[in-house]
């Protein structure tokens, strides 16, 4: 299972423990992230695009909030906080 970190160049910085893990194509919250562990995934991973599902705090969009790349996601234009260019998150083994 593969864990979702923050990079220094998320709006919030590195925090050095996972935000996120990976089950599968799921991406689920963890103990760590900020609004706490949640048992529904809140993203689903499609191809390399990650959208949001019904179970995240914010809903379905139906486009995708980020884009992976090697071992890093990026925001696209459809997050809410739009493309910014530079990873906003690392994923571990």
């Amino acid at each position: 299972m593969s864990k979702i970190y923050t990079t220094i160049k998320h709006p919030n910085g590195y925090k050095g423990v996972p935000w996120f893990e990976i089950k599968g194509d799921r991406i689920f919250s963890t103990v760590h992230h900020p609004d706490g562990y949640r048992p529904l995934p809140w993203y689903e991973i499609k191809n390399n695009k990650v959208y949001t599902l019904m179970s995240h705090p914010n809903g379905y969009h139906g486009r995708p909030w980020f884009e992976i790349k090697g071992n890093k996601l990026y925001t696209t234009i459809n997050h809410p906080r739009g493309y910014h260019g530079v990873p906003w998150y690392e994923i571990r083994n």
